[in-house]
């Protein structure tokens, strides 16, 4: 599952990242984590795209492993941290994949620097919110409680009084629909990063910031509408229709705003299909890449 784990110097900033040997005439994937996950987070998926080329994923700033000032854990800087990351670990355009939070930053790096993207693939992408299309209650109060002052020392009280496994078992099957059916080990990676982050300074800071910066860009609709609207490659647009947290009338919106998008639906499959539904997740980036031949293949294969 796993592949080999290092670090990058990126203008100062030791960011963690996995890579996955592929064949070297296949495309370099670049994958992308959301909101409080991380590089383990495609520990199912990068070795099933690692069949058609090399794979990358990192832990973004504040995130994982990659320790920042949590200022440089919101979007807009994690945006910068990504486009260093892809220039410096690919060099030429790559297939960047992105879930949640993840794949916002990866439509905007295809429409701030489309010459580092040869293909974007969104999953469950963090998007606006529609009329009738508002995430699931539950959702709505734990990202108060984790974002909000005030309210954030109670999810730290309760925190407290929960062990960690407790409180990663709980996240995850909030954002999956088929628990039982994760890979065991998947869970154990997540619980013992969880472990280690706990002794990390400014861990719950990066999650605010984080989260409030995201909220922010997400409230300027238009705004939001108008850089994904510049994007010229190719995407791939897959959502659950189970999706807790990003209600799939948003991703159908999105969608049908961008018809030049290939848009496929998960029947039955929540926000984080990497994780309980990684077959599905792998099989419809490989098939939307093999209506696509030599997109983002090296020059020369």
């Amino acid at each position: 599952m796993t592949g080999s784990d290092d670090y990058v110097d990126l203008d100062g900033t030791r960011v963690h990242y996995e890579r996955h040997e592929g064949p070297a005439d296949g495309p370099a994937f670049v994958l992308v984590h959301g909101l409080g996950g991380s590089l383990d987070n495609w520990g199912a998926v990068a070795p099933m795209l690692a069949a058609r080329g090399t794979v990358l994923s990192l832990d973004l700033g504040g995130f994982g492993l990659t320790q920042v000032h949590p200022r440089d854990a919101a979007v807009p800087a994690n945006l910068a941290l990504l486009q260093r990351f892809t220039a410096k670990m690919v060099g030429r355009p790559a297939i960047v994949a992105g879930n949640s939070m993840g794949g916002l930053l990866a439509a905007q790096l295809t429409a701030r620097d489309p010459g580092a993207v040869a293909g974007a693939v969104l999953i469950d992408p963090a998007i606006p919110l529609v009329f009738r299309g508002y995430p699931h209650r539950d959702v709505v109060r734990d990202f108060a409680m984790t974002t909000l002052p005030g309210l954030s020392r109670i999810a730290a009280k309760r925190l407290a009084a929960s062990t960690v496994r407790d409180e990663v078992e709980r996240t995850i099957r909030m954002v999956t629909t088929r628990y039982d059916d994760i890979d065991p080990e998947l869970i154990e990676r997540h619980v013992r990063l969880s472990e280690r982050r706990m002794s990390q300074r400014g861990a719950g800071a990066s999650f605010e910031v984080a989260g409030r910066s995201l909220l922010t860009m997400l409230g300027h609709r238009k705004r939001y509408y108008s850089v994904v609207g510049r994007i010229a490659k190719p995407v791939l647009l897959l959502h659950g229709d189970h999706d807790k947290l990003i209600n799939v009338r948003s991703a159908r919106a999105l969608a049908k705003r961008n018809p030049s998008w290939t848009y496929v639906e998960g029947e039955g499959i929540g926000h984080t299909p990497m994780f309980d539904f990684p077959d599905w997740t792998a099989g419809q980036i490989l098939t939307w890449l093999d209506a696509r031949p030599g997109l983002g293949a090296p020059a020369g294969a």
